[in-house]
């Protein structure tokens, strides 16, 4: 159960804060929903019903200071394997996407950027989908790091890139 006032992860909505639980009728149904405000988006509300457990399982608490910065310097983050067929690639950063799974985003993060820099040292581009995927995965983590770390949104990525290179 999240309590009111309580900053959660939702989805990929990003971090929002339990603002109520109030039992509402949507439908036919009347039943506890969690009242959830965005911290990016003022005015902005999402309503996840309380005993459904698909949609409860979206919510995530937000990890420590401590918490993120163990994976961040985790082993399995550092040495995240690199897919080289583009299609096997393709379909597991989906999957990562979706999934929301800290640990392996971090990791997807951390090998994304392994490989840019070789290609770029290579003198090869590196390919958009790959960007893509990579701006993907940093916008999930963002938020929660922004709001854990007391730092401005535009900022993170450096915050992050600063941190992987100091475990190597």
């Amino acid at each position: 159960m999240y309590e009111i006032g309580q900053q959660v992860l939702y989805g990929s909505h990003g971090v929002c804060t339990v603002t109520g639980v109030e039992r509402m009728r949507f439908g036919k149904t009347k039943a506890n929903y969690y009242i959830l405000e965005p911290v990016e988006k003022t005015g902005a509300k999402f309503f996840v019903p309380v005993e459904n457990e698909i949609a409860v399982a979206k919510l995530r608490r937000l990890l420590t200071r401590e918490e993120l910065l163990e994976l961040l310097h985790s082993e399995r983050v550092r040495n995240y394997p690199w897919i080289s067929d583009e299609n096997q690639r393709k379909l597991r950063f989906r999957e990562l996407i979706g999934s929301g799974d800290r640990m392996e985003l971090m990791g997807m993060i951390c090998a994304l950027h392994r490989h840019r820099k070789e290609q770029i040292a290579a003198g090869r581009k590196f390919h958009q989908t790959d960007e893509n995927f990579l701006n993907d995965a940093q916008k999930l983590l963002n938020a929660e790091f922004a709001q854990v770390f007391g730092l401005e949104p535009k900022n993170v990525n450096t915050f992050i890139l600063k941190e992987l290179e100091n475990t190597h």
